[in-house]
């Protein structure tokens, strides 16, 4: 089993919760693969698809997991929408794969097309993780990914943008959906 965990805009390998993640993992046995994305402050479609394809080239698809927190979901979907096998699980973490006129996420996403319901097709198990008060993607944009996916999402009371300035150094539930996983 392989693990990728991709942050978002100005994000970094291990940021917020996504360190200790990587931890629980391991001790899991599962092999994690967390880079740290190129130009996260200003991230460009191409630079990070193609950091992401490399990444995953010589990985068995259907033992992967990918795990995205904000923008990391879209890259994610863009990719998984496109591979010729499905994977494993992907478990979004205050996700979006629409562009919602953000402007720091706009010129990413409109480089992006993604068709969800391909996304859907290439995805075993699902999971939409997000908080009931995210001050940065709309409630809507966060649930219209739990629909696109076909999934009820998880919503974390209180939760803001599940980030470490919403005092998430640690997800648990991201564990507990992986141990229904695998």
């Amino acid at each position: 089993m392989t693990a990728l965990i991709l942050h978002g805009v100005s994000g970094n390998a291990g940021k917020h919760w996504m360190q200790w993640l990587h931890d629980e993992l391991v001790k899991l046995g599962i092999e994690v693969i967390m880079p740290t994305l190129p130009n996260s402050d200003n991230p460009d479609f191409f630079e990070w698809k193609k950091t992401i394809l490399n990444l995953i080239k010589d990985v068995e698809l259907s033992e992967l997991i990918v795990f995205g927190h904000s923008l990391g979901n879209a890259a994610a979907l863009e990719i998984v929408q496109d591979l010729d096998k499905p994977i494993k699980a992907f478990i979004s973490v205050a996700g979006f794969y629409q562009d919602y006129g953000s402007e720091i996420n706009t010129e990413y996403m409109q480089k992006c097309d993604i068709d969800i319901k391909k996304a859907r097709e290439r995805i075993e198990n699902a999971f939409v993780v997000y908080g009931d008060n995210d001050p940065y993607v709309p409630q809507n944009v966060l649930n219209k990914l739990a629909v696109g996916l076909e999934v009820e999402p998880i919503v974390i009371k209180n939760g803001g943008h599940l980030n470490t300035d919403a005092g998430f150094t640690e997800l648990p539930v991201l564990i507990e959906l992986v141990n229904k996983i695998i």
